[in-house]
């Protein structure tokens, strides 16, 4: 099963995402589509320099086709003038983070009940051949939304769009809508029915360990099971750095040392420097001393 290391919002920095061995993906900060296509500055943030074990996604927020095609344009153009960064395996389009400003600009989960806006934003994207395309996205904008089963709506199409294109390779839902608090305890209610639905799926929400990998799946027939590709993890990566090594058995039998999280993160910054809001904001969410 896939292990990926969610996106954190001015944490996942290419030195943040190294330390994580064990997981077999990972994502870059959500970027905003309109500041990578208008402002030359935003594409110091597209930091994929080479990372052993890892497939490398970059999560985007659009809402315009439009800006999806330049986007595709304009990074093709980076690539060649940086080919150290040229290890992108993905692109994945955020439907999920629960900003205020993302949602007045009708993007992230403003968009689960846009069915066919969705469609034509991935499509887009998948007119490349280059890149895994991918979509990340809650049960519905509000308690409303998950009542109406909007995500059932969207599912059905992004079944259609898995049968039309093979690069469309990742479904990843987050077990709460967005007006919902991180205290508040993650509904897998609507988990086995989501399964049942041929995509490349993709759960994440209050999965720490292996044990906790067994309780979410005890919630889907095993019928349904061949379609769960892996699971996501991100508050209890900014606790555990190891959480995917002592996930991953193979990993963890060629990792037997004792790690000093703060010295290889520090090493890691020395060789590619993130902007300053991400060390401020991992110094910010992480237990003192464990990062910085």
């Amino acid at each position: 099963m896939e292990l990926h290391l969610a996106p954190l919002e001015n944490v996942s920095c290419w030195a943040f995402r190294s330390l994580y061995t064990g997981a077999s993906d990972s994502y870059t900060g959500m970027l905003s589509l309109t500041n990578l296509t208008k402002r030359a500055t935003t594409w110091e943030e597209v930091d994929t320099f080479p990372i052993e074990g890892q497939r490398q996604w970059i999560q985007i927020a659009t809402a315009k086709e439009t800006e999806c095609a330049t986007f595709l344009t304009k990074l093709e153009e980076e690539l060649q003038k940086h080919p150290e960064k040229d290890t992108i395996y993905g692109i994945q389009l955020n439907c999920s983070c629960p900003s205020p400003q993302l949602i007045r600009l009708g993007q992230g989960p403003a968009l689960i009940k846009r069915t066919t806006k969705v469609g034509k934003l991935l499509r887009e994207l998948l007119k490349q051949t280059k890149y895994k395309i991918g979509i990340k996205v809650r049960l519905g904008l509000n308690e409303y939304e998950v009542a109406q089963r909007k995500i059932i709506t969207l599912c059905r199409e992004l079944e259609k769009l898995a049968h039309e294109n093979a690069n469309f390779t990742n479904v990843t839902i987050h077990f709460k809508h967005a007006q919902e608090p991180s205290s508040k305890a993650y509904s897998y209610s609507l988990l086995n029915e989501i399964a049942s639905f041929k995509i490349p799926l993709i759960i994440n929400g209050g999965i720490t360990n292996e044990k906790d990998i067994q309780r979410v799946l005890a919630h889907i027939e095993p019928a349904n099971r061949k379609n769960i590709k892996g699971i996501m993890i991100g508050r209890e990566a900014m606790k555990n750095p190891n959480c995917f090594l002592e996930m991953n058995q193979e990993a963890k039998s060629q990792n037997q040392e004792t790690r000093i999280i703060k010295n290889e993160f520090k090493a890691l910054c020395a060789q590619h420097q993130p902007k300053q809001i991400y060390l401020t904001t991992i110094a910010e969410k992480t237990k003192p001393g464990l990062f910085l």
